[in-house]
């Protein structure tokens, strides 16, 4: 019995050393195969390979990295805006109802055009008022003319007769004490008498008669000087002293003129309605001079300045080209774009441009170094540039290994002509793909596919 149970105890034992040895050779070519897949993986994250005839079907063309200088257009996408600069509200600044209005959105009107008729109790007061200085002054006018005349003045009258007895009683006096019949103290007596009729007649006419001419005089002008404040109050209300429908006169009608030469763009009013101070009726816009609003990326707005001179182009003007030149650079990036706008002023003579137009502007670049401190930029062909994501990325052909592509992710700036800078990632001579480019990122999303 114990034979037997020892050789039942060696037995098992064997067998379990045999199945501990299977088990640890089956693992290694486990282990062996994760590592494979694991490489096989990190490979097509970074390498595409396709076969001879696959690239021959995609027609995969190679080109090199150029270096050129830093110059040329920077083309840019944007829209034609009014100039609110030179657009301007008519606004009343009394309140009143709208007789006629004799203008429509669209029309072009020049500085003084007539735009609307309006009634308003408070400008009839205003000429009120002013029918009522002017009145005072002509009162006033009348009285200081009547003041004037110094032979009605009972004072003056009497002093000039005085005057002219004592004159005549000197003259006479004189005579006899030439003659001898006369005593010097008679001439003494009517000198005196002279002197004192001379002064009471300067008296009256320089006291009397200078003190009222004074008080019309002023009265003259005080009246003179509200007639001016009345029209300056008038004419800062709008009013205008013309009369209204055939020569008619209505004190509490008021007409409004164009302010500014251009187009009506907004008509808020129509006969018939009422109109509050303050609140706009028309509004006209200046449209001979508009802006483009450019949108540029925010790798190129380094390169533009004020002043910089730019070409406008757009659908309605066909193969007409307008010139500008930026005015203003957006000290803000649009979040979602990741662009600035940039404004170009542009002359519209013609009014070819209207306001809401997609418009293409072409930047004149001058050369210079740039914020890298380089005269020249590396370029390739637009097509080479790939996006997956926010993954910019180009393939590189592998060398000596026909039909495998290297992943290598850039930076890339903007475009203009076919081609697009390369701010980091590549340089000057290195091969990347050209046409086919697609091809490959294609096949490169469906190995991450596969993996997934």
């Amino acid at each position: 019995m114990q034979t037997i149970s020892r050789k039942f105890v060696v037995t098992a034992s064997l067998v379990i050393i045999t199945l501990v040895c299977s088990c640890q050779k089956a693992k290694a070519p486990e282990a062996g195969e994760k590592e494979s897949t694991g490489a096989a993986a990190s490979n097509a994250e970074s390498e595409v390979v396709l076969s001879s005839e696959a690239v021959a079907a995609a027609k995969i063309g190679v080109v090199e990295v150029a270096e050129r200088q830093i110059s040329g257009d920077l083309k840019a996408t944007g829209s034609v805006e009014a100039n609110p600069q030179r657009m301007q509200q008519v606004t009343p600044l009394v309140a009143g109802r709208v007789e006629r209005v004799t203008v429509s959105i669209g029309d072009r009107v020049q500085v003084g055009s007539p735009l609307a008729v309006i009634a308003s109790p408070q400008i009839a007061q205003m000429r009120a008022r002013l029918y009522e200085q002017e009145t005072r002054l002509a009162i006033a006018e009348r009285n200081l003319q009547r003041v004037q005349q110094a032979e009605n003045r009972v004072g003056v009258i009497q002093a000039k007769a005085r005057l002219d007895e004592a004159e005549a009683n000197l003259t006479r006096t004189r005579r006899l004490v030439e003659l001898g019949a006369g005593a010097g103290k008679d001439l003494t007596a009517a000198e005196t008498a002279y002197k004192s009729a001379r002064a009471e007649f300067d008296f009256q006419s320089n006291i009397s008669l200078n003190r009222e001419v004074q008080e019309a005089d002023a009265e003259v002008q005080a009246a003179r000087s509200n007639i001016v404040h009345a029209k300056d109050e008038l004419r800062a209300f709008g009013a205008r002293e013309a009369d209204v429908d055939s020569g008619e006169r209505d004190t509490s009608r008021i007409i409004f003129l164009a302010p500014s030469a251009g187009v009506v763009t907004e008509r808020m009013v129509n006969p018939g309605s009422g109109v509050d101070a303050g609140k706009p009726m028309f509004t006209i816009a200046d449209v001979s001079t508009l802006w483009i609003m450019a949108n540029v990326p925010e790798s190129q707005i380094q390169r533009l300045h004020i002043g910089t001179s730019a070409q406008v182009r757009t659908a309605a003007l066909g193969s007409r080209v307008l010139s500008g030149r930026v005015s203003y650079i957006d000290t803000q990036l649009n979040q979602e774009t990741r662009t600035a706008q940039v404004r170009i002023e542009a002359s519209n003579p013609d009014g070819l441009l209207k306001v809401g137009m997609f418009a293409e502007v072409s930047f004149q670049i001058r050369a210079d170094a740039g914020k890298s401190g380089r005269d020249r930029e590396l370029v390739v062909p637009s097509e080479s540039i790939q996006r997956i994501g926010e993954r910019t990325i180009v393939f590189i052909p592998k060398q000596g290994e026909a039909g495998h592509y290297l992943v290598r992710d850039v930076e890339a700036g903007g475009e203009a002509e076919g081609f697009t800078r390369i701010l980091h990632g590549l340089t000057a001579g290195e091969k990347v793909v050209g046409v086919g480019g697609f091809t490959l990122k294609s096949h490169l999303l469906r190995g991450d596919l596969k993996e997934e």
